[in-house]
């Protein structure tokens, strides 16, 4: 209810001028503190209290209203966002409402409640809060804006200019007067026929990314996923079913200063994830690795590696050869191609890991570390032993290190220090799945 929403923005300011007392306050015991003598204590005193003073007067209700009003045209509410797509364009963001839908299509329309974000000046982002205040129907104050809905703010004001001016003011976040483009902005010239074309300007959608983010950060991280993960480990019943999205991608929006794009990218870390929309591939059935010795000299192991470890060979000639100190780049660069044959090997295991629980017993060659890396789910396993993750990296490290130096063939020779750096990679990868 509109009364219900009043109240909160009162809250909402209260709380706000609350946090900025505390700060200030804060700043006056560290200044006084520094006071040699009763004359600057008593400078402090008056400078300090000219500030107080300033700050009750400024978050009053009506004056702070007031001023929110003539800052809300430095940012706009928006589902799309013209940021993402580079951190320097301008030009319009869009509000979008009643795009239609198409079944077919997960979009910004496919959510029963968007959240909206908000870009522009970080100093007015208490603006764009203000208009996110919900009523106890989770009716927000930027909506009751946009159907032209003022109820909420008249218990806040017995001036109806001053309502009028709130009102305007406040609206001036939820449009752009001057619809424009920018040439950091992605564009397309679409044709219409007789050398005339419309100027499509596709927008990223920060509210459709968002949903995305909370779903995934849900089926990672929350109390149910990870009980349910728990369950079906120790192959227990669960009421809730195990939810994972294979094959994600990862884009960052804004590099080391989200905020810069959008108040909900920043809140995300810049992380937005993208869904796989490969087709379906073939794939042949899948045999049990019985007959192998090591896992890591299997055929579709070595074969699902061989790219990143030739990179990771020729990366490390070339460096050697350049008698290159190892820098930042460098080290990264290793990290990344030793990270991607991790990955690939986990890939190829999660396979083998679905096969029938006991498959591991006619693999008398494998040693038992690997059965039980393998074999996750057979019941002979203590589960509280973890001796066997490090048995698992110590071979990995081995490994990768041997077929480099084959691979190298005498330009190159790595030793245990590589064997170790990158058996603990293989050992964190390890424990992040397990």
């Amino acid at each position: 209810m509109p009364e219900t929403l009043a109240h909160n923005i009162k809250a909402f300011i209260e709380d706000r001028f609350q946090t900025k007392r505390d700060t200030l306050d804060k700043e006056y015991e560290k200044e006084r503190a520094k006071a040699v003598s009763s004359e600057s204590a008593d400078d402090v005193e008056a400078q300090y209290a000219t500030k107080r003073e300033k700050l009750t007067q400024d978050f009053t209700l009506s004056n702070w209203l007031d001023s929110a009003a003539k800052r809300a045209a430095q940012i706009s509410m928006v589902t799309h966002a013209v940021k993402f797509t580079h951190s320097s364009a301008k030009g319009t963001n869009i509000l979008a409402s009643d795009l239609g839908h198409d079944v077919r299509y997960l979009d910004t329309a496919s959510l029963p409640f968007p959240a909206v974000d908000a870009v522009g000046n970080a100093a007015a982002l208490d603006v764009a809060r203000l208009l996110q205040l919900t009523d106890d129907n989770g009716q927000s104050l930027l909506e009751y804006l946009k159907r032209d809905d003022i109820t909420p703010l008249k218990d806040l004001t017995h001036s109806d200019t001053q309502l009028s001016e709130w009102a305007s003011g406040l609206k001036q976040a939820l449009q752009d007067a001057t619809p424009s483009s920018h040439s950091l902005s992605k564009q397309v010239y679409f044709p219409i026929g007789n050398a005339e074309y419309h100027l499509l300007a596709p927008l990223f959608s920060s509210s459709l990314s968002q949903a995305l983010y909370q779903e995934v950060t849900h089926s990672r991280f929350s109390q149910d996923m990870v009980a349910a993960r728990e369950a079906r480990k120790k192959q227990r019943y669960h009421d809730k079913p195990v939810v994972a999205y294979p094959n994600l991608a990862l884009t960052i929006a804004g590099g080391s200063k989200p905020q810069n794009v959008s108040q909900l990218n920043s809140g995300r870390g810049g992380r937005n994830y993208l869904f796989s929309t490969r087709p379906p591939q073939w794939q042949a059935q899948l045999k049990a690795p019985v007959m192998s010795g090591n896992i890591f000299t299997h055929p579709e192991v070595r074969y699902a590696t061989r790219m990143p470890i030739k990179q990771l060979t020729a990366f490390l000639i070339k460096v050697n050869q350049q008698h290159a100190d190892s820098n930042v780049r460098i080290r990264n660069r290793v990290s990344q191609l030793v990270d991607e044959t991790v990955d690939h090997i986990i890939s190829k295991v999660a396979q083998w890991q679905q096969l029938p629980t006991g498959w591991s017993n006619n693999a008398t060659e494998l040693p038992l570390a690997q059965r039980r890396w393998l074999d996750p789910n057979h019941p002979q396993w203590d589960v509280h032993d973890d001796q066997w993750q490090q048995e698992i990296a110590t071979m990995f490290g081995q490994w990768i290190v041997a077929s480099v130096n084959h691979i190298a063939n005498n330009e190159l020779s790595l030793g245990a220090i590589e064997v170790t750096q990158w058996q603990d990679a293989f050992k964190q990868a390890l424990q992040e799945i397990s």
